[in-house]
């Protein structure tokens, strides 16, 4: 009796009562709803799909997990479907039903404008390749005073500005010669990317040879760890001399080693110009040689 002498003098001591009552109880309800819907606590590792094809995934049964295409490349002589990248990382916290964004190959290649490359010199040329989704294949020597992009071609016929290729397909470049002693150097290679080391090899008037690859099997993953010659630091390569490439996976590699190789080969042949007696011996770094080139 006394309670109720109480809320019907405070009433408003009840509905105060009532409505935390009421708000504690939904609070309840919403974490049972979250934790069962939502899988709180409930995280599994992300599985790992590159160097899979879309069509063969099959989906996790346990993790109901979505495969979304969101980006594709073409790489000539790669079937489409490829997986290239996926996010999350493998090994990454998911929740199941987690959709899994993935990169792949192209089933169709694009199509690139083939540019105006005469008159242009070797480097501006294969820049100017990259730039509309082409790249430079062979560079053919000829004999002209000048040093400069004469004509190019496409599987051995003269390609002209606006003709459209395949994105990724080689055009090979009719260079002249300019001095009949003109010789190039040998750029530093090792740490760099198939690409990256195939565009300074070009881009110093020199041609890409032989390529070896060492158990790779993801070539997202390669770099240089072995060139042929190797850097000297000074003029020495005939233009359109050939240059072998070793590749590695780079998991192989530590990046700090790979920097001491560098700098060691840098000093080797710095000396070597030294005991050569050269009247003037270059700087510690006069190609911007120094640290490691970005993948």
């Amino acid at each position: 009796m006394a309670n109720n002498d109480f809320f019907k003098k405070y009433p408003w001591v009840l509905h105060a009562l009532i409505a935390i009552g009421a708000s504690l109880l939904i609070v309840v309800i919403v974490f049972i709803i979250l934790k069962h819907y939502g899988r709180v606590g409930q995280e599994y590792k992300t599985p790992y799909v590159v160097g899979s094809y879309v069509d063969e995934l099959s989906g996790n049964d346990e993790l109901e997990l979505q495969y979304v295409v969101i980006d594709s490349i073409y790489q000539q002589g790669k079937r489409g479907g490829y997986i290239l990248r996926q996010d999350p990382d493998s090994g990454s916290m998911i929740k199941t039903g987690r959709k899994i964004y993935l990169t792949v190959t192209a089933y169709v290649p694009d199509n690139a404008i083939v540019p105006d490359l005469r008159s242009l010199s070797v480097r501006h040329a294969i820049s100017q390749l990259e730039n509309v989704g082409l790249h430079g294949g062979k560079l053919i020597f000829v004999d002209d005073p000048h040093h400069v992009v004469l004509e190019q071609k496409y599987k051995g016929r003269t390609v002209n500005e606006g003709r459209r290729l395949e994105k990724g397909a080689m055009v090979d470049l009719v260079v002249g010669r300019g001095s009949a002693t003109a010789q190039s150097i040998v750029p530093y290679l090792v740490g760099m990317s198939p690409t990256k080391a195939r565009r300074s090899i070009l881009s110093a008037s020199l041609n890409v040879g032989a390529e070896h690859y060492d158990g790779i099997t993801d070539m997202s993953r390669a770099i240089v760890y072995k060139q042929s010659p190797e850097y000297s630091g000074r003029t020495g390569a005939e233009y359109g001399s050939r240059v072998e490439l070793w590749y590695c996976d780079k998991s192989v590699v530590a990046m700090e080693e790979l920097e001491r190789m560098k700098q060691r080969q840098i000093e080797d042949s710095i000396r070597a110009l030294y005991e050569q007696g050269d009247d003037a011996a270059p700087s510690a770094d006069p190609y911007g040689l120094t640290g490691l080139d970005e993948f």
